[in-house]
């Protein structure tokens, strides 16, 4: 390939809203197979070792030029062409994994589901004993197919090789900017920080769920037990399937956003087999073209999933169409992760919840705590998967790596994980460090908000406004660059933790 860089530009654009066309057929229950290598032997300057190369070695020009904006374009593309090369490579795998998903059938008690499905209802399940089936029936069907579900994970090793580099992590770490030891010391000392408040309040949500349950060491509480627990069943009479959009549509009216942003975002809620129990968003054309897809559900946590994924689809339809491609269509994943973190956040804001969904004060507080359990549960999940996830890396999809997964999740969430998780509950090319890097980002841009709006920012138009222009800069600043532009500082995750704490202790 003479000119791998014009002509990967040339081609980023179409590529990306083909896979994510891919991807939305899948996951909204569209189509049951994700042919991804069709789409890679079509696009074989995306995936390229030789335009790797040519990018590494443009780099230190634009940086002798002092040209920073190029320097920042070409980072982007260069952590792209290797996250795409690993795609690649471990497109087979995919394919055969999201075959295997949509064909298998699980028996649970009289019933036959989908793995799909079986996922689904795991967490919505009253009764325990059927909760214990259907943990069993999805662990047991992912231990049976570990081989399929290591064959994905070999990738990282193949792409290593390929673009030469010493270990996985050394190239992740290389491409994304993020240090990876420093964010393993910010996850131990989280875990520290937020133990004594997390216990606490996991017993009391257990007993909620079932009188007898009790968390480890003394207690026999399983995974799925905080499953059922952080939906918070107790609270779902407050929180209608009804309800929940027309909630999110009438708050951003009031804060001065288009609930499509004008026709740039399109919402699928329409109900179909196959379809994802979770809403997610896809980006076919950035700003024009963003699906938000979901299932209208109940509950505490699907509203906090609802307006993750607003916040999600509204950055992207609010990208500046004026911005170069790489800065319009690549971004450090972080940034966007916190801006969706930062609408989920809003379900801890006793103010939020009155206003928007009517709840009585007494309600309001209870929801606004169980909000900031489940948040506070999702990050230390992911604190003790950061050590794991580099320790699997570095060692292969072994058995082994199975009670090592366990074991952390164990000390983690003080409940008993299924072992055959361990390769299924792992994000590709450590995403891991982008949610933590999200978490702490959205510390910040809250204090940023609440200094600047007051407490009500999320119904003052100008501070939507200036969310806004933060949309509008696409992929320019990466989590660090903008922590050090609203707060002066850099980012540390324990202050993500400790606001969590501080709100459960209110």
């Amino acid at each position: 390939m003479d000119r791998p860089i014009p002509a990967l530009r040339a081609s980023l654009d179409d590529f990306l809203a083909e896979l994510a066309s891919l991807q939305y057929r899948h996951a909204a229950g569209l189509a049951p197979d994700l042919p991804l290598r069709a789409l890679y032997e079509d696009s074989p300057e995306i995936a390229s070792p030789e335009a790797f190369a040519a990018v590494t070695e443009a780099i230190p020009k634009a940086q002798a030029k002092g040209d920073s904006l190029g320097v920042r374009r070409l980072r982007l593309l260069r952590d792209f062409i290797a996250t795409q090369l690993e795609e690649a490579l471990a497109a087979p795998a995919a394919e055969a994994l999201a075959q295997l998903e949509a064909r298998a059938r699980l028996s649970v008690d009289d019933q036959t589901l989908s793995f799909g499905e079986a996922l689904g209802q795991l967490p919505q399940e009253p009764e325990r004993g059927r909760r214990a089936l259907l943990e069993s029936a999805t662990g047991g069907f992912l231990w049976d197919n570990r081989g399929r579900y290591g064959d994905r994970r070999e990738a990282s090793f193949r792409v290593t090789e390929q673009l030469r580099a010493p270990r996985y992590t050394a190239l992740r770490e290389d491409v994304s900017g993020i240090e990876l030891e420093p964010l393993v010391e910010a996850a131990e000392q989280t875990l520290r920080l937020t133990e004594d408040a997390y216990r606490d309040v996991l017993a009391y949500v257990l007993k909620k769920v079932e009188p007898t349950l009790r968390p480890l060491p003394s207690g026999h509480a399983r995974r799925h037990d905080l499953q059922a627990a952080t939906q918070v069943s107790w609270l779902s009479g407050f929180f209608r399937r009804e309800d929940s959009m027309p909630a999110v549509v009438r708050w951003l009216g009031e804060w001065g956003f288009h609930p499509s942003a004008e026709g740039r975002i399109r919402i699928d809620d329409e109900e179909r087999p196959g379809k994802a129990s979770r809403p997610f968003t896809v980006s076919v054309r950035v700003p024009g073209e963003v699906r938000l897809v979901l299932q209208r559900r109940a509950g505490l946590d699907a509203l906090g999933s609802l307006l993750h994924e607003y916040g999600h689809a509204l950055h992207h339809a609010h990208v500046s169409d004026q911005l170069p491609l790489e800065l319009r269509r690549l971004q450090d994943a972080s940034v966007t992760e916190a801006f969706a973190t930062l609408f989920e956040r809003l379900l801890t804001d006793e103010e939020w919840l009155k206003r928007y969904l009517r709840q009585p004060s007494a309600t309001a507080r209870d929801a606004s705590r169980m909000a900031a359990f489940q948040a506070l549960t999702v990050l230390r999940r992911h604190c003790a998967k950061l050590p794991y996830e580099l320790s699997l890396y570095e060692r292969g999809p072994s058995p082994e790596r199975a009670e090592e997964y366990a074991d952390a999740q164990r000390r983690a969430l003080f409940v008993e994980a299924h072992p055959g998780f361990f390769l299924f509950d792992v994000d590709p090319q450590l995403y891991v460090t982008r949610y933590l890097r999200a978490w702490a980002l959205e510390t910040r841009f809250t204090a940023h908000l609440t200094g600047r709006f007051n407490e009500d920012w999320w119904r003052n138009p100008t501070a939507g406004r200036w969310l806004q222009g933060l949309f509008a800069r696409g992929g320019t600043d990466d989590a660090e660059a903008l922590a050090q532009e609203i707060s002066a500082k850099a980012l540390t995750l324990p202050e993500a933790g400790a606001r969590l704490v501080a709100l459960l202790d209110r």
